[in-house]
């Protein structure tokens, strides 16, 4: 029998509605992640997809621009839409203005840096340290080696309570203005080995209490577990402080976790970032899922005057950095 070729024309046609179909699939797959991302109290893979809003805001808007050629059903195309829009409007709104106390007296600048515990660029986060020349600096991953190399921020910073850890775990405050009541707290302490920094001072002569924490990555089930503990124990934590009060670290999560959510507004406590950004703190490597996780939250009484991101220097976290006042 005669073999008959398949006419190009037909052929074009069946590659042509594999990759439309192929796209519709993907149209509805991104939904449903998006869905459910909001379900992360109740299944620890939404947990983690919750990190990802921007991401999931960006890739609306290109599922957006591709539904003429996926000729998406209408259905869809309002699904998209629907999703665009409320993505957008939960991811931008963090640039509207916050309301703000008046600003006080006194400028202060906190930076808060995740140096990476295996980072050997001790040099490159010293200098990045320098550039920005903070009052007070919160040195998260504080492993054995930087224990030592941070020496060289003696000079600068005579008030410190350092808590250095050979795991990535260790914490540091180093502070140019003195340090009152300054301790060390163990966060889930029957289960790991994990300390939390609590220290006052005083600016304006009103007393400031700050409370840095590097919690848990809730890379696993245990983990994840691990880590809400641990956000319960530093909002037990800055709870029992009296105003004005800040807490500052690597909460390994954006606000978007519901856990989080639930910290700030326990303890009563504003994001910083509201009125100026986004900005996105790890991790360097991936520029296309980088997060916000890094966080400074402060009690109403404070004044947010800027607030930015510095060089990564080495590390796989950008360093947070806020200039703030306390309203008289």
């Amino acid at each position: 029998m005669e073999e008959t070729l398949e006419q190009p024309p037909q052929k074009a046609r069946r590659i042509s509605g594999a990759i439309t179909w192929l796209m519709r699939t993907g149209m509805w797959l991104l939904l449903g992640g998006w869905l459910l991302s909001y379900f992360g109290q109740h299944f620890y893979i939404a947990e983690l997809l919750s990190n990802f809003r921007l991401q999931f805001l960006i890739l609306f808007g290109v599922a957006l621009l591709l539904t003429y050629f996926a000729r998406a059903k209408r259905l869809l195309l309002i699904c998209l839409l629907v999703a665009f829009g409320f993505s957008a409007q939960e991811t931008l709104r963090i640039y509207l203005p916050a309301d703000q106390p008046v600003p006080g007296k006194t400028k202060v600048r906190l930076m808060s840096f995740n140096v990476w515990a295996v980072n050997w660029g001790f040099e490159e986060v010293i200098d990045e340290i320098r550039l920005h020349d903070p009052d007070v600096l919160v040195v998260l991953e504080y492993a054995g080696m930087w224990h030592e190399a941070l020496n060289a921020l003696n000079k600068s910073y005579p008030f410190q309570h350092r808590d250095p850890r050979w795991h990535g775990y260790g914490i540091a405050v180093f502070s140019k203005l003195p340090l009152e009541n300054a301790k060390s707290i163990p966060l889930t302490k029957t289960e790991i080995d994990n300390p939390a920094i609590e220290v006052s001072l005083r600016i304006d002569g009103q007393l400031l209490n700050l409370t840095a924490g590097h919690v848990m990555s809730p890379v696993s089930r245990y983990r994840l577990k691990l880590r809400n503990q641990q956000f319960e124990e530093l909002a037990e934590s800055v709870n029992a402080k009296s105003s004005p009060k800040i807490l500052v670290g690597d909460m390994n999560c954006t606000t978007a976790s519901g856990y989080l959510a639930n910290l700030i507004s326990s303890t009563q406590l504003r994001d910083s970032r509201q009125g100026f950004g986004i900005h996105t703190s790890w991790v360097k490597f991936a520029p296309l899922i980088t997060v916000p996780i890094d966080h400074v939250l402060v009690s109403e009484e404070i004044h947010i005057h800027d607030r930015f991101t510095g060089s990564p220097a080495d590390s796989d976290h950008r360093p947070v950095i806020v200039d703030f006042s306390i309203s008289k």
